[in-house]
C-alpha cells in the first residue's frame, strides 16, 4: 500500500451537482495545466456511468426533452451550451459576458440565466495607461474576486426551449441570484443581498415576469439564501434566519403560507441542527457544490439536508411533522430525488474521499453505484479517526473532537492540534485531504470543535461572541488535555499547532499564551482586530458581530487590542512559520506582516511564506501547484522541529 502524498490530490475526484435525471459533475485537477476540471456525467437506467461533456470545465447540467443544457468555460468565460442527447452534437448559444445561475421553469419550457458586465478590473492587473479606482461604497471588495465597482450590470435572460429564442428580461445594478421558477415560467424566486456596517441582509422576492413587479417574501432585515416552490407552486420552502445574532445566527427551515402571507418555522423544535448547507463541514476536497439542500418530494412532502454535531443528516417532512431518515457518519456533498423516489447521494467520510450511492429511504437500503476514486483507494493507505467528547471547563457544553492516527506502529506519535476557521465552521465526518497527508507522514492530527462552531445549536454557536480567546481557547485546550490522557500513544513532547483564518487567530493566540508547542504554523490569521476592521472585505460588520461591539464604541479600541494576539507577541517563544496568500482580502497580508515582524523582533525562530495569486481560501480552491507546495511547507516545518 502506498502513502498519500501531496501530489496525490491530482488523482482524486469529487462528485457534485446531482439532479433528478441522473446527471452530475465530476470534479478534478489537471496537473499540466494547473487548473480545475469539471465534466458532466450521466447515470443511465441500469446505473451505468457515462461521460457526457468533453470541455475542460462544464457544470450546471439541465435536461430538457432530448437536449442537455449546461455551462462551459469558453475562452475563460462561462457560456451556455446545448447538446443533443441523440447524437452528442453541441451548439454554443451565448457568446458575450460570462453566464451564471442557470435554472429552468418547472414546466421545462424555459431556461433562465444571468450575465454580468463589469467595467473595473477585479485585481492587480497591469496597464500601460492605468485608470484610477473610484470607491464610494462600504462593500467595495470581495475575497476570491477582487475589487467591485459601482457600474457592474447584471442581466436576466430567458431562453424559450422550443424556439431557441433568447430574450432579455431585466438589467440592474443590484446583484441577484435566481433560486426557483414556477411551473408557468412567469414567476421567479430570487435573492438580493445588501450590506451595512452591522450585518449582511439577504431578502427573497418573487418577481412577476409579466409586469416585472416584485414582492417581498421574507423579512426586510433577515438573512435568507434558499427558496423552492412546491410542484404545484402553492407553497414555498425557505432557508434563513431573522439576523438576530449576525454571523453566529443558526439557519432554520421555513414554510411560506401565501394565504396568510407569513413564514412558519418548521425546525425550531429540532435541536442542534442546521438545515441545508449553511453549516457545512470544514474540508479541503470537494469542488463546485450546488448547495441546494431542500427539495420537494411531492406537493406535501419535502426532504432536506442538515448538519448535526459534525455530520450530515437527511429529514423527511410534511408540514411541521419531520422525521430523520439518514444519519450515517458521513458528509453528503449533494443529493437529488430520482423519479422512483429513491435518493441519489454523493457521500464522503474521513477514510472515503467520495462515492455515489442510491438510498431507498423507505426501506433504509443503500447501494453503491459509482466510486470515482476506486483504484486510488485500493492502492493507498487511509488513516482511521477516533471521535471523543469531553465537558468544557465551565461545565456548560460538551466539546467534540476527533483524532486521526497514522497507520505506522509507534510507541509515540508527534501530534498536530489543527484549528478550523470561521469561527462558525465545524469539523466532522468528511474527507480532509491535508489531514490524511499529514497522518500518512507520521503525525497524529487532533481537531476539535470549540464553542462558536456550527452544527451544535444556537446557544453553542453564539457563545463565542464577544469572548474570542477566552472560553473557545479553554475548550480547545481542554480537548487537547483530554486526548493526551485518553490516547496514550500521543507524544506530549512533540506537540505542534496549526490553523487558518480564525484558526490562524487562535493558533497565534495560543502560542502567545502558552509554550506547550514545539512549533506552530499560523495561516492567513487575524492578529490585530483594529487594522482588520478597516482592511478586510468583511472587517466592519464581522468585527462587530464577533467581538460584540464596534471599534468606535466606548472602550472599543481597548477591547479590540486586548483581543488581538499581536498585543501579546512578546510572549511568543514558539518557532513559527506563517503562510498567507498575497491576494487575500478576507484577512489581508498586513496581519501576517505584523505578526512576523513582532516574532522576529522577539528573536524567535520564524519565517514567512507568501503565496502569489492566492486569495483567502487557496488551501481549498487555489492554484493546484501552490496547494501542493503549501502542504509540503507544513510538513517540512514540523519535521525540522521534531525531537
Amino acid at each position: 500500500m502506498q502513502k498519500i502524498n501531496s501530489e496525490d490530490i491530482y488523482n482524486l475526484f469529487s462528485l457534485t451537482q446531482l439532479n433528478s435525471d441522473g446527471f452530475f459533475v465530476k470534479n478534478g485537477i489537471n496537473k499540466i495545466e494547473n487548473n480545475y476540471t469539471a465534466k458532466i456525467f450521466h447515470l443511465d437506467s441500469n446505473f451505468n456511468v457515462e461521460q457526457c461533456t468533453n470541455e475542460n470545465f462544464s457544470t450546471n447540467p439541465i435536461k430538457l426533452g432530448n437536449s442537455l443544457y449546461y455551462l462551459a468555460s469558453i475562452d475563460s468565460k462561462m457560456q451556455l451550451i446545448k447538446m443533443s442527447l441523440n447524437n452528442d452534437c453541441s451548439k454554443q448559444l451565448t457568446f458575450g459576458d460570462t453566464v451564471s445561475n442557470l435554472i429552468s421553469s418547472k414546466n421545462n419550457k424555459k431556461l433562465f440565466f444571468k450575465t454580468t458586465k463589469r467595467f473595473t478590473v477585479p485585481k492587480f492587473s497591469v496597464n500601460k495607461f492605468p485608470k484610477t479606482r473610484y470607491i464610494n461604497k462600504l462593500d467595495n471588495r470581495s475575497d476570491g474576486f477582487g475589487w467591485k465597482d459601482n457600474q457592474t450590470l447584471y442581466y436576466l435572460y430567458a431562453l424559450d426551449v422550443q424556439t431557441g429564442k433568447i430574450n432579455l428580461l431585466k438589467s440592474t445594478y443590484q446583484n441577484f441570484k435566481m433560486l426557483d421558477v414556477d411551473n408557468t415560467g412567469e414567476h421567479i424566486l430570487f435573492s438580493e443581498s445588501v450590506f451595512s456596517n452591522e450585518k449582511s441582509i439577504s431578502r427573497i422576492y418573487e418577481i412577476n415576469l409579466i409586469n416585472m413587479e416584485k414582492s417581498l417574501i421574507t423579512t426586510s432585515d433577515g438573512n435568507f439564501n434558499e427558496a423552492v416552490y412546491s410542484p404545484d407552486c402553492k407553497s414555498i420552502l425557505l432557508v434563513g434566519n431573522y439576523n438576530i445574532y449576525g454571523s453566529s445566527n443558526v439557519f432554520s427551515l421555513y414554510l411560506f403560507n401565501s394565504f396568510e402571507n407569513k413564514l412558519i418555522n418548521l425546525t425550531e423544535n429540532l435541536f442542534d441542527i442546521e438545515p441545508s448547507y449553511n453549516g457545512g463541514l470544514a474540508t479541503d476536497f470537494v469542488q463546485n457544490r450546488s448547495n441546494n439542500g431542500v427539495k420537494w418530494l411531492n406537493n406535501q412532502q419535502y426532504i432536506f439536508h442538515a448538519t448535526h454535531h459534525g455530520r450530515s443528516q437527511l429529514y423527511l417532512g410534511q408540514n411541521s411533522d419531520i422525521q430523520k431518515i439518514y444519519d450515517d457518519k458521513t458528509e453528503i456533498y449533494d443529493f437529488s430525488i430520482l423519479k422512483n423516489k429513491k435518493l441519489l447521494l454523493s457521500v464522503s467520510s474521513q477514510k472515503l474521499p467520495n462515492q455515489l450511492i442510491i438510498f431507498d429511504f423507505c426501506n433504509n437500503i443503500q447501494k453503491l453505484i459509482y466510486d470515482p476514486n476506486k483504484q486510488f483507494t485500493l492502492n493507498h493507505e487511509f488513516c482511521s479517526s477516533y471521535k471523543f467528547s469531553t465537558i468544557s471547563k465551565d461545565n456548560l457544553f460538551n466539546i467534540n473532537g476527533w483524532l486521526l492516527l497514522p497507520n505506522q506502529k509507534r510507541d509515540k506519535y508527534p501530534t498536530i492540534l489543527y484549528i478550523h476557521g470561521g469561527p462558525h465552521e465545524t469539523y466532522g465526518e468528511s474527507f480532509f485531504y491535508e489531514f490524511q497527508f499529514l497522518a500518512n507522514h507520521g503525525y497524529a492530527i487532533l481537531f476539535i470543535n470549540p464553542r462558536g462552531s456550527s452544527s451544535y445549536g444556537q446557544a453553542f454557536e453564539k457563545a463565542s461572541v464577544g469572548r474570542v480567546g477566552k472560553e473557545d481557547f479553554a475548550d480547545i485546550m481542554s480537548g487537547l488535555d483530554y486526548a493526551l490522557n485518553k490516547f496514550k500513544h500521543l507524544d506530549q513532547n512533540n506537540l505542534f499547532i496549526a490553523g487558518g483564518s480564525y484558526g490562524g487567530f487562535m493558533s497565534s493566540w495560543i502560542i502567545s499564551h502558552t509554550d506547550r508547542f514545539k512549533a506552530a504554523i499560523v495561516q492567513r490569521p487575524i492578529v490585530d482586530w483594529h487594522s482588520f476592521y478597516g482592511t478586510s472585505d468583511i472587517g466592519v460588520r464581522f468585527s462587530k458581530n464577533e467581538l460584540g461591539l464596534d471599534l468606535y464604541d466606548k472602550y472599543g479600541l481597548n477591547f479590540y487590542w486586548n483581543r488581538s494576539p499581536l498585543k501579546y507577541v512578546h510572549n511568543i517563544h514558539t518557532p513559527t512559520r506563517i503562510q498567507h496568500g498575497e491576494w487575500d482580502m478576507r484577512c489581508p497580508v498586513n496581519q501576517s506582516e505584523a505578526l512576523f515582524q513582532g516574532i522576529k523582533c522577539n528573536n524567535v525562530e520564524s519565517d514567512y511564506i507568501r503565496y502569489p495569486q492566492s486569495f483567502h481560501g487557496f488551501s481549498r480552491n487555489g492554484l493546484p501547484n501552490l496547494r501542493v507546495t503549501r502542504m509540503n511547507d507544513i510538513c517540512e516545518w514540523f519535521n525540522i522541529h521534531l525531537n
